[in-house]
């Protein structure tokens, strides 16, 4: 096994394995003759016709907010239902997006060509910093979200092994458990995460006073320069779009994806620029689920982590009844370091909690933290070479990006309203922060993205500049 120090996270937001390489070659992926009908129940007609997986997804939603990816919609991706009754056909991906358009967009009549938006995938032009990462190192086709639902709770287990039974975002909820920062702490071992506004690790309240290992991303480039990057690292993507013209750079849909491509390029090349901290590096790219957008493969079964089902005690009316006995669908992951054999196609099943499972292996950290981390396989079988390789590029071939109005334009992203993943965000800050800022009312929050991503920066210097816990 060779001697890896730096351990790199970044994980970005809802994205099938299909919909990013369904038509990549050697991998699980798609014929092309896959499809979905308008309404799964019924037989195929001028009035039901089917929707086939294609390539030229694009790269920004602009109709509607994006698939929907709840518990509930996915069971309807998988199962044609609501309730997850009967065999799973994954023939319920354009039913559950007609619902999400037509109920929660309030798209009274989405178009065909709205609707077969979930059924495309990226060509790997479309992609090429993704794709460059995937052909010099590895792609693994069997990497599963710990929750068929949202984002949260699948960030969640990637840091604790379990959502504490919440199988929907519960942005407002403060989580005392053990994670994998915990671990790694006691083993000697150092940590830190790189944020750009939001971040899901301070959460945690028994992390909540290690301050200075909560840094700003542009830290992360510095850190890999000066040779100070920690043993293991956390990258949470930009969520929201912020006046001095920085987008969402997630890949959640409905935005863009071309600024997820740049942020990809930029944590691979602040790691690649220095060689002593590249030769001794694993850098994971993993998606937290699979956004509503379609997959072809059946999700597995699971170990409950710890007993606690969904709903719990505190979660709202509409939450829904889930066990955490099966996986949540494919999505795409890609492994980089220079002890992987280039073009490496990994097909062991892995899921989020892999991610824990292997950088405990490398740094020589024991025991799991629920049920679900100890049946996770590792991927350090990747790690095989035997002597790190000298010829992975320093930089990635960028592809264009969209051109912006100012942002002193009402069109600009940073003018516009919040999306309900944004308002979710926000609205968790809020209650993170309320113990410093006791007079502020939620109903007063900021409405637009650039105005609540000052809001969420400011709140979070100002609460959290107290002492670190050293």
């Amino acid at each position: 096994m060779p001697q890896i120090d730096h351990f790199v996270v970044l994980m970005l937001e809802n994205r099938a394995f299909d919909h990013l390489f369904g038509f990549r070659p050697e991998v699980q992926g798609l014929t092309g003759k896959e499809f979905n009908l308008l309404n799964p129940a019924e037989a195929q007609s001028l009035a039901n016709p089917p929707f086939t997986v294609g390539t030229g997804a694009p790269f920004a939603i602009t109709v509607g907010q994006g698939p929907g990816h709840s518990v509930k919609q996915t069971n309807m991706q998988l199962f044609g239902n609501n309730a997850a009754t009967g065999p799973v056909a994954n023939d319920g991906f354009v039913k559950s997006y007609q619902v999400e358009l037509t109920v929660a967009d309030h798209v009274p009549h989405p178009s065909n060509a709205d609707l077969g938006v979930v059924m495309q995938s990226f060509s790997a032009a479309q992609l090429p910093v993704l794709n460059a990462l995937a052909d010099e190192f590895a792609v693994c086709d069997q990497w599963y979200a710990e929750v068929p639902g949202p984002t949260q709770p699948n960030r969640l287990y990637l840091h604790a092994a379990t959502s504490a039974g919440h199988a929907l975002n519960a942005w407002s909820a403060h989580f005392d458990l053990k994670t994998i920062y915990q671990q790694l702490q006691e083993a000697g071992r150092t940590w830190a995460t790189y944020e750009h506004d939001t971040n899901e690790v301070r959460s945690f309240t028994p992390l909540q006073g290690y301050t200075a290992a909560f840094k700003q991303i542009d830290a992360f480039a510095a850190d890999c320069a000066s040779g100070k990057l920690p043993n293991y690292s956390f990258i949470v993507p930009r969520m929201l779009a912020d006046k001095d013209g920085q987008m969402v750079n997630s890949q959640h849909a409905p935005h863009d994806v071309r600024w997820g491509e740049e942020l990809i390029a930029d944590v691979y090349e602040a790691l690649r620029a220095n060689e002593a901290v590249w030769q001794s590096s694993v850098l994971v790219i993993v998606y937290d689920e699979h956004g509503g957008f379609y997959d072809h493969v059946t999700p597995p079964a699971a170990t409950s982590p710890d007993g606690k089902n969904s709903p719990t005690a505190n979660d709202p009316s509409y939450a829904p009844s889930f066990q955490f006995d099966r996986l949540g669908l494919r999505v795409g992951a890609v492994v980089v370091s220079p002890w992987i054999a280039k073009g490496t196609i990994w097909h062991q099943k892995l899921q989020h909690t892999s991610v824990m499972k292997t950088a405990r292996e490398l740094f020589g950290v024991a025991g799991n933290l629920t049920s679900r981390d100890a049946e996770a396989a590792s991927f350090a079988g990747l790690l095989s070479l035997t002597a790190p390789r000298t010829d992975a590029p320093a930089k990635l071939p960028r592809g264009p990006l969209p051109t912006l109005p100012a942002t002193t334009d009402p069109s600009h992203p940073a003018n516009q309203p919040l999306d309900p993943l944004q308002q979710g965000l926000l609205l968790g800050v809020h209650h993170l922060t309320r113990a410093s800022h006791p007079q502020d009312a939620a109903e007063l929050l900021p409405k637009t993205q650039g105005e609540a991503s000052d809001y969420i920066k400011s709140r979070i210097h100002n609460h959290f500049a107290g002492p670190a816990v050293a």
